[in-house]
């Protein structure tokens, strides 16, 4: 009864976070925020979480960033923070989030390993980021952008505190994923019936990071380099990483297709795919998986 109990109060808490916007969300919703007792089993946690998403780190590096500013962008509790003060040898490392209950995660783990950031705290609403203009070498967001309420006042923000020769590298969702097509169209929507009476891209949004996440977006490679582009980018879509989550349906696949229900756009993308020499699934050429990986810089 306790558990059960505890389990109706956490969602009451989610569902209540929601409706307060997405700061309040992601301070009860942080993404993998364990306490970590050494340096070692915190760099550990690292990796694990990076093969989650096989292909993720080779497409959102943290090395090689050697004397460069970089600013991490919604750090949540403080992956990355880590991976880039260990991996390479900045100039200053400065990490922003929504939530201030993530920042202090990120604080704390990132004091384990000896190492400092300047943690800032970003309102939603106006999304201005505390630091000069043209002072910073490499702009690292991954899997925020995405859940952005006002992603306008945000890439005005990147555009003006990036240098002439600075970076972007962003992860987003990806619309042309196993995700997607398979995930939520058929085993959630189809198979198990849920969320089967609205629209294709809200469910998508319940799917990912919990039923009451208030904004979840995903793009189309053309469809987000063309919103950049707008903001005075320009940029490549460098490819995208696979979940686990993806690869353990995939079999499902062939199911799906026998189900006269599945809609004609889905079953186009599953006969489409095609595998690698791993064994990881490719749809036009690329990693058929949700975290789709791109790199811009400033138009000038």
């Amino acid at each position: 009864m306790a558990s059960v109990f505890r389990a109706g109060f956490g969602r009451l808490r989610r569902v209540m976070a929601s409706r307060k916007g997405s700061a309040a969300y992601w301070t009860v919703n942080m993404v993998a925020h364990d306490t970590f007792r050494s340096a070692e089993e915190s760099i550990e946690h690292f990796h694990w979480r990076n093969t989650q998403y096989p292909g993720y780190i080779e497409l959102m590096p943290v090395s090689g960033q050697e004397g460069k500013v970089v600013l991490d962008y919604g750090c949540g509790p403080g992956n990355d923070v880590v991976g880039f003060s260990v991996y390479s040898s900045l100039q200053k490392l400065i990490a922003a989030d929504v939530s201030k209950t993530a920042l202090a995660k990120a604080q704390e783990r990132l004091a384990i390993h000896g190492k400092e950031a300047e943690f800032l705290h970003i309102d939603e609403v106006s999304n201005t980021i505390p630091v000069p203009s043209e002072s910073v070498d490499l702009i690292h967001s991954s899997g925020v952008l995405h859940h952005c309420a006002n992603l306008s006042a945000v890439l005005k923000e990147f555009r003006r505190i990036l240098k002439p020769d600075g970076q972007v590298s962003v992860m987003v969702y990806n619309y042309q994923s196993l995700w997607l097509h398979l995930y939520v169209a058929w085993v959630h929507q189809l198979k198990k019936g849920i969320y089967r009476d609205v629209p294709l891209k809200d469910a998508f949004r319940r799917t990912t990071d919990g039923e009451q996440c208030p904004i979840s977006h995903c793009y189309r490679p053309d469809e987000f380099l063309s919103v950049m582009q707008n903001f005075g980018f320009d940029g490549v879509f460098k490819g995208a990483a696979v979940s686990l989550t993806e690869m353990k349906c995939l079999d499902l696949r062939y199911e799906a297709l026998q189900d006269q229900r599945l809609p004609a756009e889905h079953r186009a993308f599953l006969t489409g795919l095609t595998f690698d020499h791993r064994g990881i699934p490719l749809y036009q050429g690329a990693v058929a998986g949700i975290d789709a990986c791109y790199s811009f810089r400033k138009r000038l």
